[in-house]
């Protein structure tokens, strides 16, 4: 297929039709592509007998086009619910002894939280670092690691504030101590490139209703080869084990791949509209996608600096702790009234506490980011 650029792929999104959408940190609106595929899938559905291993093949397809967005074969792969139905395989997989502890960051978004502070039962401790000025810092990091640490669980980009973690310095240093790394990568898989197998990553879950451009209910996890064997399966069933439709005879014997986690049938509406997201990904490059999510959250930042906002950022920032998400605020204005703005004229921002959050995707437009400059500058500016 030609290249999908910008320009085109904005067509393919009816929602621009009404609003400027800036809130793909958030869910991303459905493109023309998925509603069509999931009219054409429930007229299949409503006049057409079942197709045995309908399920099975469109999850494969799912699982090939996720293995060339984020750079992971295929049978590292996964397909969830959710960034928390991922990471909690993790938690509930691993064999926990009290005294154990994880190491997590204030901050995170719950996803990555609630499965390692529900392991206390288990006498397994939950340690957060400190952001230092918005950042999570290697050295932080490492400071709580320790001798029963079996596992560091971290964001790529943090959906506050869109601070990028130094995977490969935190992660190499992790791999030499025999530390599990999880990292929860819904803030970054769809908008920024990813090779999940270069990484010194040993876990990584997100769902796919953000940049990723699917529905809700929909995600994968990915799990180091080395490490699939090492955990239980939580959830068991046809999907999780090697001899899946052995009726008569069946044998327990999970899965060696990380399919194991899959425990049955997947919803073939989410894994339609879930393709038809990934598929506009591919055909536009990850390579494009991310130099013009990263071009347009900068227009932006530059923007709101000038007039007079507070980047909600670590300051001086850097490219390389850049994402799509940029928050602000402003002093003397209640985050709700710049949200109330911005709403006011069309335009979809997040507001999180004390600030507002903007996160344009690949098919938005340089003049949307100026108009939104235009509705908050100061009056006396206009």
């Amino acid at each position: 297929m030609p290249l999908l650029r910008p320009n085109d792929a904005r067509d393919l999104f009816p929602i621009t039709r009404q609003c400027l959408y800036l809130n793909h940190a958030g869910n991303a609106p459905l493109s023309e592509r998925a509603r069509a595929a999931l009219e054409e899938l429930t007229e299949q559905l409503t006049s057409r007998p079942y197709r045995a291993g309908h399920s099975q093949e469109l999850a494969e397809e799912v699982r090939s086009a996720l293995s060339r967005l984020v750079g992971a074969e295929p049978d590292t792969l996964a397909l969830v619910r959710s960034t928390a139905h991922g990471l909690s395989l993790l938690a509930g997989g691993l064999n926990w002894h009290a005294g154990d502890n994880v190491v997590g960051a204030r901050g995170e978004y719950p996803a990555n939280l609630y499965p390692w502070l529900s392991l206390r039962d288990r006498g397994v401790e939950f340690r957060q670092v400190e952001p230092e000025a918005g950042r999570i810092t290697p050295k932080a990091v490492l400071s709580l690691v320790d001798e029963r640490t079996r596992v560091v669980a971290l964001s790529h980009v943090q959906f506050w504030n869109g601070y990028r973690l130094d995977l490969a310095q935190i992660g190499a240093e992790l791999d030499r101590r025999g530390v599990i790394f999880a990292v929860d990568v819904i803030q970054s898989a769809g908008a920024l490139q990813l090779n999940l197998d270069r990484l010194p990553v040993d876990f990584a879950a997100a769902g796919g209703y953000k940049w990723q451009l699917g529905p809700i209910g929909m995600g994968f996890c990915y799990c180091r080869p080395e490490l699939v064997r090492k955990l239980s399966p939580v959830l068991v069933g046809t999907g999780s084990v090697t001899s899946p439709f052995e009726y008569f005879q069946p044998r327990y014997e999970p899965a060696a791949s990380a399919r194991r986690f899959e425990e049955s049938a997947l919803s073939l509406l989410d894994l339609t509209g879930y393709l038809a997201g990934l598929q506009i990904l591919l055909q536009a490059g990850p390579a494009q996608v991310e130099q013009r999510v990263l071009s347009l959250a900068d227009r932006l930042r530059i923007g709101l600096e000038g007039l007079g906002y507070e980047l909600v950022e670590p300051w001086p920032r850097s490219a390389d702790e850049c994402s799509g998400i940029v928050s602000f605020r402003r002093h003397g204005s209640p985050a709700s009234a710049l949200w109330r703005d911005l709403t006011a004229a069309g335009i979809v921002s997040r507001l999180h506490g004390d600030l507002v959050r903007l996160s344009p995707h690949f098919y938005n437009l340089e003049r949307e980011m100026d108009r939104v400059l235009e509705v908050l500058a100061p009056l006396e500016v206009r």
